[in-house]
């Protein structure tokens, strides 16, 4: 497997960086896209050929995710893979998250996904039942509580990909390993204000199954500190600019 690490909070000297993700997995799927043109920029510096994507896979319908999309018009005619309920109005409180254009401007072809399934031997992971409620009640949608029945997980050659998490990192891997043999977990785990606690239950379930995991976006600095620190050497630091292929 290679991955680049086309958006990330942080970023290597010499490549850009925002609050967002997107990863580019054998070069030709992408999983998210940031909130603007940066993960084109750093693909450029990468020597990425965005012709060659055939799939991309949006993990849910917050702006740090989707809002990069846009920029790829013209520049493939990769499928676009998504749920239906990220094209819904999404909130921080009263903040707007959401999509920040009009979908009907994406020509892409969609397809839209409901439930776990599998993609030319991608297996797309959305029916994560929250068995530990730790959704964030500050997001909604018009409201009401955003339960992120959008949220899409990627297993790919025994990797478990995650954009933010926000059903709960603990309840995703409950959910993936009673199906799936996995090695590594990547992306960001929505921990920025998780407890001391919380965070070490979930250390505990990376251990016990000896996963290498790679925190990124929304995992926090702190608690990748203490990931790491725990950790060792199966806990992989990246950054935007950053690839990977010992996986």
């Amino acid at each position: 497997m290679e991955i680049k690490i086309l958006c990330n909070d942080t970023a290597k000297e010499g490549f850009y960086y925002e609050h967002g993700l997107s990863i580019l997995i054998n070069k030709n799927i992408l999983f998210d896209t940031g909130q603007s043109d940066v993960f084109i920029k750093n693909g450029r510096l990468l020597n990425v050929d965005f012709s060659e994507i055939k799939e991309i896979y949006i993990s849910h319908g917050h702006y740090d995710h989707i809002g990069g999309l846009i920029n790829l018009v013209g520049k493939t005619d990769a499928t676009v893979y998504v749920h239906n309920k990220a094209l819904l109005p999404k909130f921080n409180g009263q903040k707007f998250v959401g999509i920040p254009y009009e979908w009907d401007l994406i020509p892409f072809r969609i397809k839209y996904i409901y439930q776990d399934t599998d993609i030319n031997n991608i297996h797309v992971i959305n029916s994560v039942p929250i068995t530990k409620n730790v959704v964030n009640k500050k997001f909604n949608i018009n409201g009401k509580q955003d339960l992120f029945e959008d949220e899409i997980n990627l297993i790919i050659e025994n990797v478990l990909f995650t954009g933010c998490a926000h059903r709960g990192i603990e309840n995703i891997l409950q959910h993936v390993l009673k199906n799936y043999t996995i090695k590594a977990v990547i992306g960001g785990f929505h921990l920025n204000d998780a407890s001391l606690k919380r965070i070490k239950n979930i250390i505990q379930l990376f251990k016990t199954h000896n996963l290498y995991v790679f925190p990124l976006h929304c995992t926090g600095e702190k608690t990748t500190k203490i990931i790491k620190n725990e950790l060792k050497e199966k806990c992989i630091i990246l950054k935007a600019g950053d690839e990977w292929r010992e996986l």
